[in-house]
């Protein structure tokens, strides 16, 4: 080793190493606590783990969420540490923090399936309406522009006067043309014959 890689500075040496035991006993404490985390919850599970799971069951009648409700009541309870005076009241308190936890996946389960089904909807509907924006697209250009901004963008036969240069007249003329012309392709493509 040269002179220039050796701790130079007095007591350097033996502040790294008192910093390197201290981060040492830290991780021992932590591991103290680990376990005795660990055996808390196997005493909790085995003690109450049945009721909790009983009962977040009869909110959701789904043994995966009520399984999921279970674990998540017990990591609220380890890293909460409430300090109980009984063990009726830490039961009590499991039992509570299992219900409020039922109820908030019951709102987050609600919330989702409206979510998937406004989604679901939308995209029904886009494929709906794709065929007509196919239709439009066989219009000449002034009605395809015109009926485009209208019903598209939704802006007015004034706005749309202005963006395409012309007389709102003659964009209220390209609408109306447009609107007979698209009846006709959709007639042609989706009209099955007279009725029986």
């Amino acid at each position: 080793m040269t002179a220039a890689c050796r701790l130079r500075r007095p007591g350097l040496r033996a502040h790294i190493l008192h910093a390197l035991r201290l981060l040492f006993a830290r991780k021992a404490e932590e591991e103290a606590v680990r376990q005795t985390a660990n055996a808390q919850a196997a005493r909790m599970l085995d003690a109450y783990g049945n009721s909790i799971l009983r009962l977040a069951y009869s909110y959701l009648h789904n043994q995966s969420d009520a399984e999921e409700v279970l674990q998540d009541t017990l990591l609220q309870f380890l890293r909460t540490a409430p300090v109980l005076e009984s063990p009726q009241h830490e039961k009590a308190w499991l039992l509570r923090v299992a219900a409020n936890l039922s109820k908030n996946r019951l709102k987050y389960n609600r919330l989702r399936s409206a979510d998937e089904l406004r989604d679901t909807l939308a995209a029904e509907q886009r494929e709906d309406l794709s065929f007509v924006w196919e239709a439009v697209k066989a219009l000449p250009q002034h009605s395809r522009a015109a009926i485009h901004l209208f019903y598209h963008e939704g802006c007015s036969t004034a706005q749309i006067a202005s963006i395409l240069g012309r007389k709102e007249s003659t964009i209220r003329s390209d609408l109306r043309r447009g609107r007979i012309q698209l009846k006709e392709i959709l007639k042609e493509a989706y009209d099955f014959g007279p009725e029986i």
